[in-house]
This record gives C-alpha cells, sequence and structure tokens, in this order.
C-alpha cells in the first residue's frame, strides 16, 4: 500500500518569524552597545573624579604634615578634643583649596591622639612598647599623632588617615652630657667654657654668626656638665666624682658653669657638675636606634679602612666641606643653617682598641641641625662652630677636641660610651691644648633640632 505523500506549502510565515528573531537581537546588540557607550562618560567621569579626590586628600595630607611639623607642642593642636570626639581640625584646613585651583575641590584636615586600644594595628604601639601609646585625647607625650584628610569634590568624598611620628629628643640635663656606662673626661686646658644658662640670638640674617650676639635668657639653666647617677664599674667610682675629677684647678672649674645641684641658682665649678637620671643609656640607645630607623636618615659609613674626613674652608668657615675617606669618596656635604638644619649620621665601626677616628674635621667647619657619630671617636682638628646637637654615641667612642683646635657649640654636645669596659687611657670626653672650646646650652636651638622635618615621618596609612 502506497503512503500519501504531504507536502508543505507556503513557509512565509516561519521565515518572517525568524526575520523578527533576528531583527529582535539586532536590535538588543544594538542598545546594549548605546547604553554602554552612554556609560562609558560616567565611568571615565567616575574615575577621574576619584583620582582628582586622592590627589586632593594626599594635598591635605602633605598641608597637615607641614603644620604639624613647624608646631613645637603637639598637645596644643589636641585641645578640645574628648574620648567621644576626639578629632581636631587643624587650624586653616577646613574646607581648604589647592592655591590657584579653579574648581579643584577642597580638603580638611583633622588629628587625634593615639589613646585608642584599637589604634594598635595601625601605629604599632601598645601599652607595652616603648614608647607606649598615650591613654588621653589631649595628652600627646609619646611623638604620635593620627591625622585624617578628608577630600571632596562633585559631591563625592575620599578620606586618608596616616601615622605621623615625631623622634622626640631626650631631655639634655647639661651643656656637656656624658651619660654612658663609662664616664671618663680629661681636661688639658683652662681655654674652655662649658655654660648650662639657657642662650638666644634673634637677630636677623647672619647676625647669630657672631658668638656676642648670644646673650643669656630668663629660661630654666642646665648643669655645666651632667653625668648619669651611679658608680662607674672599671674605677669604682661614681659617675660624678669620675667627671669632677677632670677640674683638677680653680682655673677649670671656674669655667664650667650653670645650674647648681645644691640650689639651683647659677654657680661655677664642681657644683655644676652632676649626675642626672634623665638622660641615661636607655635613653640614648632608644633615642639614637629610632633616628637611624627613621626613612628620611641617610646614613654614611666610616670604616677602619675607610675613615670619613670632613675638610672646611681654609680662609673661614663653610657649611659644605669636602667628605673625602681615601678610598674613593670625595664630595660636597651639606650640614645645614639655622634656617634649613640637617641631620647628618655617621656610622663607623666597632674598634675594641678604642683607636678608631669615625670623624675627623679639618680646618673651617660650620653647620646646624644634629651631628651623630656612632661607633668610633669624633675629633675636631680645626674649627668647628655648630647650632643644634653634637652627639657622640656608641661602642668605643668619644668627643674629642684636639691640639690646636677651635670648638663653638651651641645648644648640647653629648658623649655617650654604650660600653662598660672600655681599657683605660680612653676618654668619652677630651680637651687637648685647644685654642679655645665654647659648649653652651640653647633651648632655641634644641628646639630648632627638635623641628627638623627629618625627625618626622609618616609610618603607616589607610583608607577610610
Amino acid at each position: 500500500m502506497r503512503r500519501r505523500r504531504h507536502t508543505l506549502r507556503n513557509e512565509q510565515g516561519v521565515a518572517l518569524i525568524l526575520a523578527i528573531m533576528v531583527l529582535l537581537c539586532l536590535t538588543g546588540l544594538v542598545l546594549s552597545y548605546l547604553s554602554v557607550s552612554a556609560l562609558e562618560p560616567q565611568i571615565s567621569r567616575n574615575l577621574s573624579d576619584g583620582t582628582r579626590l586622592r590627589y586632593l586628600a594626599e594635598a591635605g595630607i602633605e598641608r597637615g604634615y607641614n603644620l604639624l611639623t613647624k608646631t613645637g607642642d603637639w598637645n596644643t593642636v589636641l585641645g578640645g578634643a574628648t574620648v567621644g570626639a576626639p578629632w581636631v581640625a587643624l587650624t586653616g584646613l577646613t574646607n581648604a583649596a589647592i592655591t590657584a585651583a579653579t574648581n579643584g575641590g577642597t580638603f580638611s584636615v583633622t588629628v587625634r591622639n593615639d589613646n585608642g586600644a584599637a589604634d594598635t594595628p595601625f601605629t604599632g604601639l601598645s601599652n607595652t612598647t616603648v614608647p607606649p601609646m598615650d591613654s588621653s585625647p589631649t595628652a600627646e607625650s609619646n611623638g604620635v599623632l593620627i591625622m585624617r584628610s578628608t577630600a571632596t569634590f562633585n559631591g563625592a568624598t575620599k578620606t586618608l588617615e596616616v601615622v605621623v611620628r615625631r623622634t622626640l629628643l631626650p631631655s639634655f640635663p647639661g651643656a656637656v652630657n656624658t651619660p654612658g656606662r663609662q664616664d671618663d673626661t680629661y681636661i688639658n686646658t683652662t681655654a674652655f667654657t662649658f655654660d648650662g644658662r639657657d642662650y638666644a640670638c634673634t637677630l636677623p640674617g647672619n647676625g647669630c654668626d657672631t658668638a656676642s650676639n648670644w646673650t643669656t635668657t630668663a629660661n630654666p639653666m642646665k648643669y655645666g656638665q651632667a653625668t648619669q647617677p651611679g658608680t662607674q664599674s672599671n674605677v669604682s667610682t661614681a659617675y660624678e666624682t669620675n667627671a669632677e675629677n677632670a677640674y683638677n684647678s680653680i682655673a677649670k672649674q671656674n669655667n664650667v658653669m650653670g645650674k647648681s645641684q645644691t640650689n639651683g641658682a647659677f654657680t661655677s665649678g664642681v657644683n655644676t657638675v652632676a649626675s642626672d637620671a634623665s638622660l641615661n643609656p636607655t635613653a640614648m640607645d632608644n633615642f639614637i636606634n629610632l633616628v637611624a630607623s627613621n626613612p628620611a636618615t641617610n646614613v654614611l659609613q666610616s670604616t677602619q679602612a675607610c675613615p670619613m674626613v670632613l675638610t672646611g674652608s681654609t680662609s673661614g668657615l663653610t657649611n659644605t666641606p669636602t667628605l673625602t675617606n681615601g678610598c674613593g669618596t670625595n664630595a660636597t656635604l651639606n650640614l645645614g643653617s639655622r634656617d634649613d638644619p640637617k641631620l647628618v649620621f655617621f656610622r663607623g665601626d666597632l674598634d675594641p682598641t678604642s683607636n678608631f677616628t669615625g670623624l675627623a674635621l679639618n680646618s673651617g667647619i660650620k653647620g646646624a641641625g644634629i651631628l651623630v657619630i656612632q661607633d668610633g671617636d669624633m675629633k675636631n682638628f680645626g674649627t668647628l662652630e655648630w647650632d643644634g646637637l653634637v652627639i657622640v654615641s656608641g661602642s668605643y667612642t668619644g668627643l674629642g677636641l684636639m691640639n690646636s683646635s677651635t670648638t663653638t657649640i651651641r645648644g648640647a654636645a653629648v658623649a655617650y660610651e654604650a660600653q662598660a669596659g672600655e681599657a683605660s687611657g680612653f676618654f668619652e670626653l677630651y680637651l687637648g691644648t685647644v685654642t679655645s672650646a665654647s659648649i653652651r646650652s640653647s633651648k632655641q636651638d634644641v628646639d630648632m633640632v627638635q623641628l627638623m622635618r627629618s625627625m618626622h615621618s609618616i609610618t603607616n596609612w589607610r583608607e577610610v
């Protein structure tokens, strides 16, 4: 039996449906493309605004950082802070704008103290660290603040937070300070002055280059020479007595002056050579370690094979002497000025024989800021004039003012020996038959050092 064949007829309806489906797909693709195209300017604008906000917030951080580095007492910026409302606006930095920018947005900068337990992961400080975290929103004592910058542009905001750290100076109880585990002082001259009275100079320009323009103030006096309490182990003599023994004549005693350890009045002689626990080996070790670890510190390496030598001018004083080491180094080193003080850090070698000179100074040199020599002696063979701090610190080290040299230090000098068993015959403070040596206490120059930008750093950041 034959089956019947069926023939499909009139398939035009199917073709129409397929055409409509293809058209709908194409329409959808076109609409999607148009939609994405319409979003692209918005996406680009959002990206641009986000970048602008980031730059604005960073500008606020920089402005706030500059303000903090110039503020002597950070407690003054925390006034009015409470536990519930710890953030305090920095003066002049609320809705601030970048100078000359048109419609560039604004930023607001606030600060608070690091007194919350939740701050520990951010600051790295706790109740058991050195230094510890602070405990009050208004009492800053560890040199750490948290700063926030909030940028606003086109209705959007971005906030950055950073940890600002100040390397706090230790106390300097004397014009000359010998707070080490060994304190041997040798004075073979009467052409010196160690003066713990406070000196300042307010003349403009180069007026303060003249020593006679530095005059005493009403600020509290320091000792002529300060050492630490206790007994020096290698000689079984009190540190104070050991230092006093260097002033073995009336003429020498007349040249060390400052605060009396008896009644606080001005005096001269061994009564102003005193022990003071405020500057001690622990404080010095912590300070030097903080300075050395600061990212802003450029450590210059001096070795026994290649010892560093600074050679100044033969016709005056220069703050850009030549630095050499006999091994290829030959460069100009900027030692700063009172308007632009510098941190100059030399690191030497450990030399148990105590014969290594980590830094030798020749001819006429001047500078301002902090001059640090760690591990090894610093010896001045020429003329040195320094505003700020001169610190010789570490193991087998000493501050030597050599024969025929001229030294002027306004601020404070520190000769700190970390070793307790250095061989006899070597001195932490050595004065040869100098032409002159003048070390005077100056709060003005010490405060100048504390406000140096290189004494500050940003140690952490986050976006909130």
